[in-house]
């Protein structure tokens, strides 16, 4: 197997799945003594090539194995580490944000519970206060490109055994992107 070839996470999952089912069954066939059962000389050449067959499928599906693994111990760990920091970093953010959005407005129904307490009408409030739908709307946007940003960085984080650092694109990580070695 090409020593450049990477192998995605279902390519994996797929391979260690053919290994347990075909690597028995060849296992199996490698085993049977065509003498012993008294098998016809067309009968022992169809178990001979079933089993090299199955031999065939189960060294193919080790090879990827074996490609993954390589890829995987290949793995930038810093960038996984820096990854995973801010993946968890993007909640606390997140929940800030949200917080400071319930701030704005109660800080608004406030002020204007406090004019309407000095008898100001609504017009005069509205001339005094702007509302809080800008400041609002503002912290909205940072949260979904917070959000998206985590989204990109799960990606990443479940790619094993690639971990595809071109995944973190557009992300606060992608200066520490060597943007060279992504395909």
């Amino acid at each position: 197997m090409p020593e450049n070839l990477r192998i995605t996470k279902s390519e994996m999952i797929r391979a260690v799945e053919v290994k347990q089912t075909v690597g028995a069954a060849a296992d199996a066939l490698a085993k049977i003594d065509v003498e012993t059962l008294g098998l016809s000389a067309a009968d022992a050449k169809t178990v001979a090539k079933a089993a090299k067959i199955l031999g065939t499928t189960n060294s193919g599906a080790q090879a990827v194995i074996d490609q993954a693994n390589s890829q995987f111990m290949k793995r930038d760990v810093n960038l996984i580490n820096l990854a995973s920091s801010r993946f968890f970093y993007i909640d606390r953010s997140i929940e800030e944000l949200q917080s400071n959005k319930f701030w704005a407005l109660k800080s608004f129904d406030d002020r204007t519970e406090e004019l309407k307490k000095q008898r100001f009408n609504q017009d005069e409030i509205n001339a005094i206060l702007s509302g809080p739908a800008p400041e609002i709307e503002a912290l909205q946007k940072k949260i979904d490109a917070l959000v998206g940003e985590k989204s990109k960085i799960e990606k990443f984080l479940g790619d094993a055994p690639m971990f595809d650092p071109g995944l973190l694109a557009g992300t606060s990580l992608s200066s520490q992107i060597n943007m060279s070695e992504v395909e």
